[in-house]
């Protein structure tokens, strides 16, 4: 009889550690990033982009010019150029570039989701029925841009709720050898896992070639698998402020670059 309570309790305190470990992750929803049609244009060069959304970089979709809450392009002296919408989904540079390292910066426009018993809304879970779970999304994006013969540094703070600085110019690199960055949450460091990824590497949902985390400080190391266009994200969450309105706050942070 105690043999069969102990491995009921056994079986029981499993099953709870494992529901509580599920309860922990966050749940994988949609995110964006930052698509440029060129990494290295020429000098005088305008730069043309999208903003990619999904689960599988790069073959999701595209995010609207209507659900962005802004995007510019930083220059090398730190100054704010505006970033102009030519379609729905497509944005160019109006300025003529000069030789030098760029960062392309642009945030998602907060929003809730609500997914229920009969599908999800986008709304907080105030007057639905039947809630499985509410969520708070915030979410920026950051790329490099690297206009002709100029390099220079990329590391400046954009100001994002969530934000990954690199810590190198990718431009840099090759493969092999590490791009070292860092990553901010409300200007913080924040300890958590970072995911990498390249374009061609998988078509299948949140499928990452490389995975590590950073320390205390915010920092960590990415190890450059091969030449080509890269893809970096990181997510975190936290108990959204007022739990009968929504039940988590989300952020989300994506980087794109090109290695040679």
């Amino acid at each position: 009889m105690r043999r069969v309570f102990l491995k009921t309790s056994i079986m029981a305190a499993t099953v709870f550690l494992n529901l509580s470990w599920l309860l922990s992750v966050p749940a994988l929803a949609h995110f964006p990033w930052i698509n440029l049609a060129d990494y290295t244009p020429a000098s005088g060069q305008a730069v043309r982009m999208s903003i990619g959304w999904g689960h599988n970089y790069p073959l999701g979709g595209f995010l609207p010019q209507k659900d962005l809450k802004d995007i510019f392009l930083m220059t090398p002296d730190g100054m704010r150029t505006p970033v102009t919408a030519i379609s729905a989904l497509e944005f160019e540079t109006q300025v003529s570039l000069a030789p030098g390292a760029y960062v392309v910066a642009a945030q998602r426009k907060p929003g809730f989701y609500t997914k229920t018993t009969e599908g999800g809304k986008r709304q907080n879970k105030v007057g639905l029925n039947n809630v499985i779970h509410c969520s708070h999304s915030q979410m920026s994006m950051k790329a490099i841009v690297n206009v002709g013969d100029g390099k220079g540094k990329v590391d400046e703070v954009v100001g994002q709720p969530m934000e990954i600085i690199p810590l190198k110019n990718p431009v840099d690199l090759r493969t092999g050898e590490y791009l070292p960055v860092r990553v901010l949450l409300h200007g913080k460091p924040f300890k958590g896992r970072i995911f990498a990824t390249y374009m061609g590497f998988s078509t299948e949902k949140d499928v990452f070639a490389y995975t590590t985390k950073t320390g205390r400080n915010g920092r960590a190391q990415i190890r450059i698998l091969q030449p080509g266009v890269w893809m970096l994200k990181a997510e975190h969450q936290d108990p959204y402020p007022d739990q009968n309105t929504c039940d988590v706050e989300s952020y989300v942070a994506s980087l794109t670059f090109a290695v040679q």
